[in-house]
């Protein structure tokens, strides 16, 4: 048999930054309401959420450029 953890509940704020989300993972795991490893997996989840973020913006702005460049030529 495998162990598995309860699944939880965890309402995160919205709208908030990914700092916020992952401050209030952090609070709900120190008030023993969520177990470590989740707490862990739901940050490095928002931090890969980050990276995308991060990756889109970079994206767009690199569009943004090569059109302004195109439209000096």
């Amino acid at each position: 048999m495998k162990a598995i953890e309860q699944a939880v509940e965890l309402q995160l704020p919205d709208g908030g930054t990914l700092t916020v989300k992952a401050s209030a993972v952090l609070s709900v795991a120190a008030a023993v309401e969520l177990a470590p490893t989740q707490a862990a997996q739901l940050i490095t989840a928002l931090a890969t959420l980050a990276k995308i973020a991060e990756i889109g913006e970079l994206a767009a702005r690199i569009t943004s450029l090569e059109e302004k460049q195109n439209d000096n030529s």
